[in-house]
């Protein structure tokens, strides 16, 4: 260990991590509530038993709950798509697992040179539907459809993750997260009982807040009018820039109503019939009538929950983070990643959680530290100083 004085905040970063209460953990180590409240406050230090208890139940190793992060951590705050429905119970962990990430970015990024984010392009005076646009024209995107967002989004500087905290009411989130003086742009997907087309439209989404809010007040603080208001206009970015108007406009006019050519479209625009209805409708393309018959034509085909395509086509995963991670251990640039993040941050991230945040296999970095020795080490002054 670098510092041997228990850290409560560290246990209670674990429990949370974990979804799991004061009671619970009181429980689990048959102690008094009290005194887990004075472990978490750091007034008292969990015998080594409760230590061994913890490091089971949360999995996190013992090291983990000892000594203080020597690197500085700040975030804008989190957009939740589903803010009003997403109990704190749910969003702790995904704060948790944002700020993990982009401590594992920043991480590789001392070794891997990544695409770097352009951040003069949020934060421009536009609309919503100009923002699109303009966005479009600036990556060289014309009018055509998106193939696939997330690779996009990775290729231009974005840090995109997906990791499962089991909930049902959170399909994206999003917030920039400053470790040190560098500066991430952080887009979590959950899960993965979702369509790619659902994918599509939530990446979008959380496009459209980098460009459209990342210099506003934190979220959280937002009464429920204004969070509404930015979640309204991210919506507006994410149609025009999937569905380009006057592109759509040509390639639905004659057909507006055939709800097979919606499934035909599907195909091509790579966004949900669902979405491309009310697209539809928004720009003038339907009226009222029109767009409700669509959708019974939706129920009737019982596509309003699983539509045609949604079972065939993957999920996108992201890649970057894989990549950097593999180019390091498969050429044994570092063996054990989870120690040598722990001797450049003095904060011990277990194996299954750098896994899942980087899209790699279960048990690939175990493996690999025990299939290669660690016959080299790194320059940790080198690092030490490129972190300052």
């Amino acid at each position: 260990m670098l510092q041997i004085s228990f850290n409560g905040e560290r246990l209670k970063e674990a429990r949370l991590f974990n979804k799991m209460t004061i009671t619970q953990i009181a429980e689990l180590l048959n102690v008094s509530k009290q005194m887990i409240s004075k472990y978490e406050k750091g007034r008292a230090t969990p015998s080594e038993e409760s230590l061994e208890i913890l490091e089971r139940e949360l999995k996190f190793s013992r090291d983990f709950f000892f000594g203080k992060d020597n690197f500085t951590l700040t975030s804008t705050g989190t957009f939740f798509r589903s803010r009003y429905t997403t109990t704190q119970t749910e969003k702790l962990p995904a704060e948790i697992n944002k700020n993990y990430v982009a401590l594992i970015r920043d991480y590789l990024g001392n070794f891997v040179n990544f695409p770097n984010l352009d951040w003069t392009l949020s934060g421009l005076d536009f609309t919503p539907r100009e923002y699109a646009g303009y966005i479009r024209q600036q990556w060289n995107l014309g009018d055509a459809p998106i193939d696939n967002l997330s690779l996009l989004l990775e290729e231009k500087g974005f840090v995109v993750s997906r990791f499962d905290t089991q909930s049902d009411k959170v399909d994206a989130f999003s917030s920039t997260v400053k470790i040190n003086d560098s500066e991430y742009f952080i887009i979590m997907l959950e899960g993965r009982d979702y369509s790619f087309y659902r994918q599509q439209f939530s990446l979008a989404h959380e496009l459209g807040h980098w460009l459209l809010h990342e210099s506003s007040k934190t979220p959280q603080d937002m009464g429920s009018s204004e969070y509404k208001q930015m979640e309204d206009e991210a919506n507006e970015f994410a149609a025009e820039f999937l569905l380009p108007s006057s592109s759509f406009r040509q390639s639905i006019i004659g057909n507006e109503n055939d709800i097979e050519y919606y499934r035909y479209l599907k195909r091509i625009w790579q966004v949900s019939i669902s979405m491309m209805i009310m697209r539809s409708k928004s720009l003038g393309i339907i009226d009222s009538n029109e767009y409700l018959n669509l959708y019974k034509k939706l129920s009737y085909r019982g596509w309003r929950k699983n539509e045609p395509l949604d079972s065939t086509k993957l999920i996108s995963n992201p890649l970057a983070l894989r990549q950097s991670v593999e180019l390091l251990v498969e050429n044994r640039i570092v063996s054990d990643i989870s120690t040598d993040m722990y001797k450049t941050y003095n904060k011990l991230l277990p194996n299954f959680l750098i896994e899942e945040i980087c899209n790699l296999d279960l048990g690939y970095l175990d493996e690999l530290t025990e299939k290669y020795p660690n016959i080299i080490n790194l320059n940790t002054e080198r690092i030490h100083r490129s972190i300052k």
